[in-house]
């Protein structure tokens, strides 16, 4: 039976922390979580993930900076980063592909969507 495929969560608020985290935990993956941007790229680098599910809108380091330091890292930057943002910035998506995420999903998370983009982006 195949290993279950490790996600790096990195988000600064626990209550969608706890949420998502569970949710898929119950899809059957294993989950690693970061509070901010510079413990994500820390968790990045150790954990070696499957996959990186970036909020956005963070304090201190924001996801756009994290997207670009994980690209710029030979360790990290082959690892599928899924950015998330509650921001309603029409423009904020084009900036998360410049940034280097490969997809992106708006806050509140639609879990049948938001699997479905992992479950695509770890089989590729």
């Amino acid at each position: 039976m195949a290993e279950p495929k490790k996600i790096l969560f990195i988000e600064d608020e626990p209550d969608q922390r706890l949420i998502l985290t569970l949710r898929l935990k119950k899809s059957g993956y294993v989950v690693v979580e970061a509070e901010n941007g510079s413990k994500g790229l820390e968790k990045a680098a150790k954990e070696e993930p499957d996959l990186i599910l970036l909020d956005i809108i963070m304090p201190g380091i924001d996801g756009l900076e994290v997207a670009r330091r994980l690209r710029q890292d030979p360790a990290t930057k082959k690892i599928p980063i899924i950015a998330a943002t509650a921001a309603g910035l029409d423009d904020v998506e084009h900036r998360c592909f410049g940034a280097g995420v490969d997809d992106c999903v708006r806050k509140p998370y639609d879990s049948v969507d938001l699997l479905e983009k992992i479950r695509k982006l770890l089989t590729r």
